[in-house]
């Protein structure tokens, strides 16, 4: 019944595991998540799927038995050298899963008569729970106006030569960028770049250009929003969280089959499974 069934479904899943541990098994070996044979360290063999219900988590575990000479009874986990088997902070990983992908789809945005918006924003702690934040991360961040194309990275200081730098590294020349009055922007129309600013303290949208920045703007606020959970748990991990959000956001936050599908690509990208032992 199970075949069906649409894959990456929570009715897929249902089934498959109504129909036993194997058969989830075979579906991970043939996903990648898992390896489907594993070379025994003693002698080079391909070991055996022994079925072992009472004994191991799964049920089965890779074993390879041999009597006389070189005599031996190897076992290995099937989750060996997977991402399973890695496991100790699932959300952790998860997260990690997320930055690998982020960095591994980033692409420039911008263009020619394409309006990219930027911006930076303090992310940190309260004192005493109010007031301006006093501690934490400054998040340089640009948005593509138009489409769901963004890149968002932490810096340490706010100045012209590292903002400049970032711009260079993710926004294509030609672009027309939009952003507050910050000094450090004062350089982009030397840079190959179209400039527009919105001074902030007069208005929102600057009314001779058109100019605003409220893409980007809106956006700090719904990261915030994401991370305000996260807050006492994100000490060192920022980047993570960031990138979970970053993830998501390019999906348009959505829980649909496709998006567990591209999370599984991302897993089994940064967690091939190995079929031997690592040296």
């Amino acid at each position: 019944m199970a075949a069906l069934v649409s894959e990456y479904t929570l009715e897929f899943f249902t089934l498959l595991n109504a129909r036993g541990k194997k058969e989830l098994i075979e579906w991970c070996m043939k996903e990648g998540l898992i390896a489907s044979s594993y070379e025994c360290p003693n002698c080079n063999e391909q070991m055996r799927l022994n079925e072992r219900k009472s004994v191991v988590l799964d049920g089965f575990e890779w074993r390879c038995r041999k009597k006389g000479v070189n005599a031996h009874d190897v076992c290995r986990s099937l989750r060996k050298n997977s991402w399973f088997s890695n496991i100790i902070d699932w959300f952790m990983f998860c997260r990690e899963v997320c930055m690998n992908a982020v960095v591994n789809e980033s692409v420039k945005i911008g263009g020619v008569n394409v309006i990219v918006e930027i911006d930076e924003s303090k992310f940190g702690k309260m004192k005493y729970g109010k007031g301006k934040p006093v501690d934490g991360k400054w998040v340089f961040g640009g948005i593509e106006r138009g489409t769901n194309r963004c890149f968002f990275r932490v810096v340490e200081r706010r100045t012209k030569e590292e903002l400049l730098c970032v711009i260079k590294e993710w926004v294509l020349p030609g672009s027309t960028i939009v952003s507050d009055c910050w000094k450090a922007y004062k350089c982009l129309s030397d840079e190959g770049f179209k400039h527009l600013e919105v001074n902030h303290s007069v208005c929102f949208k600057d009314h001779d250009t058109g100019a605003h920045t409220n893409s980007i703007e809106g956006t700090w606020s719904a990261i915030k929003r994401f991370l305000r959970n996260h807050t006492s748990h994100a000490e060192g991990m920022f980047d993570h969280y960031l990138a979970e959000y970053l993830w998501r956001r390019s999906r348009d936050h959505s829980l649909s089959d496709e998006t567990f599908r591209d999370f599984l690509k991302a897993v089994i990208t940064l967690y091939p499974p190995l079929g031997k032992d690592q040296q």
